[in-house]
């Protein structure tokens, strides 16, 4: 009697760590034929029968292909494919969704096993059904064969249930993460075709003012429409920024606008060599629908220096980003030129960057002297995606 006990007690040991190791690679693997083999292998082992298996219900729901095996001789996995029809074993199991139990198969006269394992030598075969997820039809079987007879306990068949369902569990989280990889993918695809689409319409656009600027019959027609040409063309560094880089939620701000600045200091038609610009930038990461209002303004605010400030003289045109109180990010921009008494006001691109400051619910403030221009803008960084 003590050695039918330590036989039983071994079993359930062996049991309980194959449902261990087993829950443990359930929860890394990515790999599904590979977690299914490992399935096999580990019940296989702890019920000590050598042979087991997981069926997969195809989407013909009669149909099921072994998908995974242990103990077989090769060539079987992914080969198998048996119909659950009147007189087989997978169809009784797929009908009722109990588990199907045979102590000894020859006296059963329920079902006919598949010639595969009358070659193998099975004898008793516990079956249990692999769920689907949330009312769906079920994934498959899994089944643990005995080359001898053997009974089965209830305990046991509750095991392999358990087993079967930590199982079901696992096959749905990997389909899902297939899915979504998939989802991304497709996703991804087109946000890239969407941003190329993006990038060539905002060239076109600059072009298109190009030729109207050269058909202006005014010169304030045509500052006007270079004025405009220039705020596109701000938006279009923005794109390629983070387009290039393949990042679309983040945007380096700093490195942003140091760029924009500096692409019109270079367009200036005769500011290179005269005009300095100084740069003070540390790094803050934005999501791109705070760095385009945030270029709209650095671009206002140097395209209005380099026209108004200086009257042909060297001078010099900073800016600087630096983390301020409470978590508040300070922008200031200056100009060493001759300044103004008070706010500016009127223009279109001040009424710009009025609207701009609105839209950040950024504080603005202007200082204005004989000795240059200066304005702050304080604003808070939305966390970036």
């Amino acid at each position: 009697m003590s050695d039918l006990v330590q036989r039983r007690e071994a079993r359930l040991l062996a049991q309980q760590t194959a449902l261990a190791r087993f829950g443990e690679r359930a929860l890394q693997s990515e790999d599904l034929q590979e977690l299914l083999h490992e399935a096999c292998r580990l019940i296989a082992e702890g019920f000590d029968t050598g042979l087991a298996k997981v069926l997969e219900l195809q989407s013909d729901g009669r149909t099921l292909v072994m998908r995974a095996g242990f103990g077989w001789r090769p060539g079987l996995v992914g080969e198998v494919a048996l119909r659950a029809e009147a007189g087989t074993l997978e169809a009784l199991l797929l009908e009722t969704e109990l588990p199907v139990i045979s102590e000894d198969c020859a006296a059963d006269d329920r079902f006919v096993l598949p010639g595969f394992m009358q070659e193998h030598g099975v004898c008793a075969v516990a079956n249990v059904v692999v769920a689907g997820a949330d009312g769906k039809a079920p994934y498959g079987i899994l089944e643990i064969d005995s080359r001898q007879p053997r009974r089965f306990t209830e305990d046991e068949v509750a095991f392999l249930q358990s087993y079967a369902n930590m199982l079901a569990a696992a096959v749905e989280r990997l389909r899902v993460g297939d899915e979504l990889r998939a989802r991304s993918i497709e996703v991804e695809r087109l946000l890239r075709e969407l941003q190329h689409r993006v990038k060539n319409n905002l060239q076109v656009i600059i072009g298109l003012m190009q030729l109207q600027a050269r058909c202006a019959g005014t010169p304030e027609t045509l500052a006007a429409l270079q004025a405009v040409r220039r705020r596109v063309d701000a938006l279009r560094l923005l794109h390629d920024k983070f387009y290039l880089a393949g990042d679309v939620d983040r945007v380096d701000l700093g490195a942003y606008l140091s760029e924009l600045a500096g692409t019109l200091l270079r367009f200036h038609e005769d500011a290179p060599g005269r005009i300095r610009l100084v740069l003070e930038m540390g790094q803050q990461i934005v999501p791109p629908e705070q760095a385009a209002p945030l270029g709209l303004i650095v671009h206002e605010f140097v395209a209005n220096s380099l026209r108004h400030a200086f009257d042909g003289s060297e001078g010099s045109i900073g800016l600087r980003l630096e983390s301020a109180r409470g978590g508040e990010v300070r922008m200031v921009l200056w100009d060493d030129g001759r300044g103004f008494p008070g706010a500016p006001s009127g223009g279109t691109g001040m009424r710009l960057m009025e609207r701009l400051t609105q839209q950040l619910s950024a504080r603005m403030i202007w200082a204005g002297s004989g000795r240059g221009t200066r304005l702050t803008l304080v604003f808070r960084p939305l966390p970036a995606r």
